[in-house]
């Protein structure tokens, strides 16, 4: 033992080291132990305390100590190959510090770390059936979509005018709603009716009216809302009818449509 001297009595001892700067005065320090304790005695007995208050020392200060593992990690390797590291950068939600963190926990076998796994399987597991349901009805809803008759759906007016659209490719559509004053649309259907030399003029059960010309075109197709009064049309039907009568063109009215 260094930092112990024997003194001119061979019962007492004193603790310390002078020729590291010890302070201490002679006496000071002293340990005084039974007559019937030998020296090696005591030195085995100093060392037994001492080596067991180190090792509680070290159990306070892990118990204790207020750094988390990720600072106690050891630094990741500098020989990462590229397509790693582009990997972490642009595709992984873990960072490397994540996956370092699980591997030294799976490799220290942490039963703490190993149930959270399991128990992160088990909800991953649930989710997959919760997505695997909504898929299948939702396939059953787009089978049942496809059950319904289309021409069900051709009630709108958005309907309507795609329906007619697909059947007069070639001929622009006006629509006529309630904003629109009756005399108005009369003043514009007769300066069409001029504009394209019209021979025939018809209209198909009050939801829309069409012009053809010389060369059998069709160029304008007046469409009719829903919301577009039946009196209002009948109206503009006469007044129309009597235009073509005067000016020698045809005037038909048929009580069906395509629509």
């Amino acid at each position: 033992m260094t930092n112990q001297k024997r003194t001119e009595n061979p019962k007492r001892f004193v603790f310390g080291n002078e020729r590291f700067g010890g302070s201490y005065s002679p006496g000071e320090f002293e340990f005084k132990f039974p007559e019937d304790m030998t020296y090696e005695e005591f030195e085995k007995m100093f060392s037994r305390k001492m080596n067991a208050l180190h090792k509680r020392g070290r159990e306070l200060h892990d118990k204790y100590d207020n750094k988390s593992r990720k600072e106690n990690l050891k630094p990741l390797s500098i020989r990462v190959k590229p397509h790693t590291k582009e990997f972490f950068k642009n595709h992984s939600i873990l960072s490397p510090r994540d996956v370092l963190e699980m591997y030294e926990n799976f490799n220290n076998g942490s039963e703490a770390f190993i149930n959270s796994l399991i128990e992160e399987e088990k909800q991953l597991e649930q989710e997959l059936v919760d997505v695997q349901e909504k898929l299948h009805n939702a396939k059953l809803f787009k089978e049942k979509l496809s059950e319904i008759d289309p021409d069900n759906d051709i009630l709108t007016d958005e309907g309507k005018l795609a329906k007619l659209q697909n059947h007069y490719q070639n001929t622009e559509i006006k629509t006529v709603g309630i904003e629109s004053p009756l005399e108005k649309v009369k003043s514009d259907i007769i300066r069409d009716i001029q504009i394209y030399n019209t021979l025939d003029l018809s209209i198909y059960d009050d939801d829309y009216l069409i012009l053809t010309v010389y060369t059998n075109a069709q160029p304008v197709l007046y469409y009719f809302k829903n919301e577009y009064p039946k009196e209002d049309i009948s109206e503009l039907a006469v007044d129309i009818e009597e235009f073509c009568k005067e000016n020698k063109i045809g005037f038909r009215k048929f009580d069906e449509s395509c629509l």
